[in-house]
């Protein structure tokens, strides 16, 4: 044959090939056609089940056929749309299961199909799900992952809410530097596709921002700005009168009491809004009796402050934020017991919804009125502070890594498309080399071709391969960054806690003792606690410099301090007896540092578990040495506990930590009813031994 019949016989082929990938399609598609008027008529159905009259029973029988019916025709077309309708009815529903379930159906779907959008989509409604039931690192970590999937697909108007809604999410933990640069950057967005009613949005995060910050005159600003938007798309009234609010209650923190007021009474004099929002309407009229309240006008605001109590409406979050300021109220007219029952009121509803600023102002009034339970609640404050402070250091550090993880997951993902664009380019390999054997004219060059491509496709792995390495090396590093990092803030979270935080409530116990005496002798020990809170800021200081080893020399004295340190105690709690004994001859400043520093903490340490949790009433402590070890001994007759049962707290695990640092060992031993001993063994060469007791 000639080649002129070989290129007849191929171009035959091609075409009776084409001819049946054309009739492929065209079956398919009227498949497709047919499905897509049953998939239709499912998400009419199931869109039935979000309708609020009918019965749960009923709504969960028409989601529960919907899916045996996907199960049966698993093949069915537009199965993304009535997945993601049935993820929205579960979610409506709070079946937190079977939305789980259902939404990572759609998520695997929209992966198989290489559909971003759906995939976007599915983390989208992922992430709502867990806003909604305060998981907020989960919340973030996929509207992050939804975010960077629209901005890779340049969808501007997803990308922007997006932001805002993780600013949203950002301002309400308490990161109010990344919720400031994410509404910044979605009122960008939205500027160019002019949304107006999101551009309002974002500058009323702004001003809750700023009002976060104590930056009220910026709020205001924000705030107004935000009403310039509002005549830009048809707005409610509510939002309007949002507005207001916000503004009145900058106003307010600024001490401008009576624009404050001339605010809020603009929303007071709409009777309508008390009708159709009537928890809004309490709590601005509570707003309105604050105000007035700072003032101090002679007004009797009971009644408002009651009216606005009625008002509400199943809702226990702005229930517990009037009681909260109601007893505020009640406390300033000398109203003592109603005060004290609001506020007991405000706590119970506060822990209930989680509403921390009416928990933290309701503890706060009943530490200062009920003399009964005034150290109880005074406590309870100052633990929540210590945990919402340590709650907001964790999410930001959480939001962080969140960030710099979904950022790594941009990168999988691009490299992934790079795979595919390899495997793309070597099927057009393929299909040139199987053009190059009809097309035999050509053959020599598009081998040549071929060569050239080949190179460079060798050039693009070596160069892969190198920037791998550089990358790998670079994470190496950060690890072990992180690593040191990690190990430092251990130490000097161990050093706060044993020093400063200990020292700091022996003294608030022995002042508030004091402050129910003004006797000579009360004023001389106020006083010399005073000097002690400046030597404790001394000491702050010493362990914000890194705690290092001159911070370890400033232990003169060592015995004199331990002296200190039983007496401090002693006149904190003068109904336990406290006996120290320690071998004299011994020349205890000569100790090193590292001993003396971790042995004081150490006992200051138990003394104060002895103090807080023991109940006793005698406590015993001994220092003695050998020509090889020191010994102590620290033995209360408390209501000991029983030691299998007992969690290690923070205190346990600084005593071992400190004991390891100075290569010693230690016993606890403690009984019911009997008590509780603790012993230190920490090797050191002393010489000579005589007892005396202090």
């Amino acid at each position: 044959m000639t080649i002129k019949k070989y290129l007849q016989i191929f171009s035959v082929f091609i075409i009776v090939l084409l001819t049946f990938i054309k009739c492929s399609k065209v079956v398919k598609t009227e498949n497709h056609t047919i499905n897509s008027k049953h998939s239709d008529s499912l998400i009419k159905y199931i869109s039935t089940s979000n309708n609020s009259t009918l019965s749960k029973k009923k709504r969960y029988q028409i989601i529960d056929s919907s899916l045996k019916y996907i199960e049966i025709n698993p093949n069915i077309s537009n199965k993304k749309k009535v997945l993601s309708k049935i993820s929205y009815s579960l979610r409506n529903l709070n079946d937190s299961l079977r939305f789980r379930n259902v939404n990572n159906q759609l998520l695997n779907l929209s992966k198989k199909n290489n559909d971003s959008t759906g995939i976007a989509d599915a983390y989208w409604d992922l992430g709502y799900f867990f806003y909604v039931n305060k998981v907020n690192d989960s919340a973030f970590y996929n509207y992050n992952k939804a975010q960077d999937i629209f901005t890779k697909l340049d969808s501007i108007k997803s990308t922007a809410i997006l932001q805002y809604t993780n600013a949203v999410l950002q301002r309400e933990v308490g990161d109010f530097s990344g919720s400031e640069i994410n509404t910044v950057n979605a009122i960008k967005k939205f500027k160019k596709i002019k949304a107006y009613n999101h551009i309002f949005d974002c500058y009323n995060n702004l001003g809750a921002i700023s009002s976060s910050l104590s930056a009220n005159k910026r709020a205001i600003e924000y705030f107004n700005k935000a009403n310039i938007y509002l005549d830009s798309f048809s707005s409610s009234k509510y939002e309007r009168f949002l507005t207001i609010n916000n503004i009145g209650v900058s106003h307010k923190n600024l001490g401008e009491f009576d624009n404050a007021i001339i605010n809020f009474e603009k929303i007071i004099n709409i009777d309508s809004l008390k009708h159709n929002n009537p928890n809004f309407y309490a709590k601005v009229l509570t707003n309105l009796a604050s105000t007035k309240a700072a003032l101090n006008t002679t007004e009797n605001l009971k009644p408002i402050y009651q009216n606005a109590i009625t008002l509400i409406n199943n809702n226990d979050f702005v229930k517990a934020t009037i009681y909260s300021h109601f007893a505020d109220y009640l406390a300033s007219k000398n109203e003592i017991y109603s005060a004290i029952y609001f506020a007991k009121n405000s706590r119970i509803l506060s822990l209930k919804t989680e509403n921390t600023s009416s928990l933290l102002r309701s503890l706060e009034l009943l530490s200062q009125i009920d003399k009964n339970n005034g150290n109880k609640y005074s406590q309870e404050y100052i633990t929540l502070t210590k945990k919402l402070q340590k709650e907001e250091r964790d999410i930001k550090d959480k939001f962080a890594r969140i960030r710099f993880e979904t950022d790594e997951f941009i990168k999988e993902n691009e490299l992934l498309d790079n795979k595919n664009k390899l495997l793309g380019k070597e099927k057009q390999l393929l299909t040139s080399i199987a053009i190059t054997v009809l097309v035999i004219a050509f053959a020599v060059l598009i081998i040549t071709l071929l060569r050239i491509k080949n190179k460079e496709l060798k050039f693009k792995q070596q160069q892969q391969e190198t920037n791998q390495e550089i990358f790998n090396l670079l994470m190496q590093q950060q690890g072990k960054f992180q690593e040191g990092k990690k190990l430092e803030q251990e130490r000097i979270s161990q050093e706060l806690h044993d020093g400063v935080l200990n020292k700091m409530l022996g003294i608030r116990l022995v002042l508030t003792g004091l402050n129910k005496r003004n006797d000579p002798e009360s004023i001389k020990q106020r006083s010399e606690l005073i000097k002690e809170l400046a030597e404790l800021s001394e000491e702050i200081r010493t362990v914000s410099h890194e705690l290092n080893t001159a911070s370890y020399q400033k232990v003169h004295n060592f015995i004199e301090a331990i002296k200190t340190l039983v007496k401090t105690f002693r006149v904190a709690s003068p109904e336990i007896n406290y006996n120290f004994i320690f071998s004299e001859s011994v020349d205890w400043d000569n100790i090193n540092s590292d001993i003396k520093i971790n042995l004081y903490r150490i006992l200051q340490e138990v003394i104060q578990n002895s103090v807080k949790h023991a109940k006793a009433k005698n406590i015993f402590i001994n220092f003695e040495a050998t020509e090889t070890k020191i010994n102590v001994i620290i033995e209360d007759n408390g209501i000991g506990f029983y030691q299998k049962k007992q969690k290690s707290g923070i205190g346990i695990r600084n005593i071992s930590s400190r004991i390891k640092k100075i290569k010693g060992e230690w016993t606890i031993k403690s009984n019911i009813g009997i008590g509780t001993s603790i012993t230190l063994y920490i090797p050191y060469d002393i010489k000579s031994e005589n007892k005396k007791i202090a």
